[in-house]
């Protein structure tokens, strides 16, 4: 009755002795053997209460340790759902072309382990650039999916299909699916319209509850719709771009074509001296050059899109040197600055579209002679090796140390007033799509080289 097996002998040896020294009529030793049974029953009482406080201690451990165990269950849930989502956001952000958007939501389902995810745009702003895997649905579908959604005062709903907004799923994904994440997509740039809604759906009634957090998804919701109205914004832009180009060419053309008519006209007269006809050849070459110019804008844009389709022939590389520095080098021989051509052969043959090369040695020997001081030179080599036409430019000043990582990079530029970082980036792309390559070889205070590989002509 009293716990302790000893303890409970204890006391019956104390009572049996106070008993005896009663009867034999020892009050000492009957008040002592009292005394020690009250000791004895204090030390009870005191292993009782012990005993007590231990079970309330185990109980609170057992709390504590169920507490743990679900907070670490949480903590690694909430991990396992953050690095899904940062690989969501990495998928993300890999999307560049809108050809590939029905592969980054197939991804994205796999990712996330889900039946179907559905991304539904605004027809009017989209349709015309999103792949047929999209549905693309009028504005009005939009609103009469995503005002039911927001009237149950989120931005979202998840939860089971069967207490889905009306008008969100057809009867077929009603009667296939358990679950369902519904967001609408706002459209920021237009108050009161939608550009698209997303829709996640899962056989598993319990895949999504009411009860979960949406935060991830809405933020991961809100990334998909950035990402798709960017990827579409830029094609628009390229679009615009393009007629921007296309208007500026032909206003452009029209001028210069009567400005090409007034040397032509004047070349018919009979009283020009020999170089007032040179001049006025000089300035019809120029226009014309001017007028191919022009178009030649739109030939870049396609060799920056990969699509351009070149036309070779064969042409004269030391005859467009010349031509340039006639043409161009007025400024820098009034400078006493002189432009050298070594060529292993004159006339030196290529292959290549002429008002490309033109352009792309016009850049560099530009570069060059920019570069350097009045009273210094640049020499172009022109040479051969096996299979190939080699072009060298060479001026006596280094490149700064700043920028000759990104030397062939667009807008690419360093203490040059009026640069725009387009001449070396124009000069490597015309290269490339000639089938050859560029390179730049600077430093140590031994000036700058700039060679140019070409095919050799067959």
């Amino acid at each position: 009755m009293h716990g302790h097996p000893l303890l409970s002998a204890l006391l019956g040896q104390l009572e049996s002795l106070e008993r005896s020294a009663r009867e034999m009529r020892v009050p000492l030793l009957a008040g002592q053997a009292e005394a020690l049974r009250q000791s004895v029953l204090g030390v009870v009482g005191e292993r009782a209460a012990l005993e007590d406080a231990a079970a309330v201690a185990m109980a609170k451990t057992r709390r504590l340790k169920q507490a743990y165990e679900e907070n670490r269950r949480r903590y690694e849930n909430t991990l396992r759902a953050f690095d899904r989502f940062r690989q969501a956001f990495e998928i993300l952000e890999s999307l560049r072309a809108l050809d590939d958007l029905a592969d980054v939501l197939e991804a994205l389902r796999k990712l996330f382990r889900v039946d179907s995810m559905l991304l539904f745009m605004d027809a009017d702003d989209y349709g015309q650039y999103l792949p047929e895997v999209i549905s693309c649905v009028p504005q009005d579908v939009l609103r009469a999916m995503a005002e039911p959604v927001l009237a149950a005062g989120g931005r979202s709903y998840v939860g089971p299909v069967a207490a889905a907004p009306r008008g969100l799923l057809t009867p077929a994904q009603a009667k296939r699916f358990g679950s369902c994440f519904a967001y609408p997509l706002e459209d920021r740039f237009h108050e009161g319209r939608w550009a698209g809604l997303l829709l996640v759906l899962d056989a598993s009634p319990e895949r999504y509850s009411p009860e979960m957090a949406t935060d991830y998804m809405e933020h991961f919701s809100d990334a998909l719709r950035s990402a798709v109205v960017g990827a579409v914004d830029r094609l628009k832009a390229e679009e615009l771009r393009e007629d921007v180009e296309r208007i500026t060419r032909h206003d452009l053309k029209s001028p210069l074509t009567a400005i090409l008519t007034l040397p032509q006209f004047l070349l018919e007269s009979d009283n020009l001296t020999e170089r007032q006809r040179e001049m006025l050849r000089m300035m019809l070459e120029s226009g014309r050059r001017m007028q191919s110019m022009i178009t030649l804008s739109l030939s870049l844009y396609r060799m920056e899109q990969g699509v351009y389709a070149l036309a070779p022939e064969p042409l004269d590389l030391a005859a467009l040197v010349r031509a340039i520095w006639n043409e161009s080098g007025g400024p820098y021989r009034s400078a006493h600055m002189e432009l050298e051509l070594v060529a292993d052969e004159d006339p030196f043959p290529a292959l290549g579209e002429e008002l490309l090369c033109y352009t792309m040695l016009a850049n560099l020997i530009k570069n060059a002679l920019e570069a350097s001081k009045p009273g210094e030179g640049v020499t172009v080599r022109l040479r051969r090796e096996p299979g190939r036409v080699v072009v060298e430019v060479r001026n006596g000043r280094d490149v700064p140390e700043d920028i000759r990582a990104s030397f062939f990079e667009k807008y690419a530029t360093c203490g040059k007033a009026g640069g725009t970082g387009l001449g070396t980036y124009t000069a490597r792309l015309i290269a490339e799509v000639h089938g050859g390559d560029i390179a730049l070889e600077t430093g140590q205070g031994e000036g700058t080289l700039v060679r140019v590989r070409l095919p050799m002509p067959a």
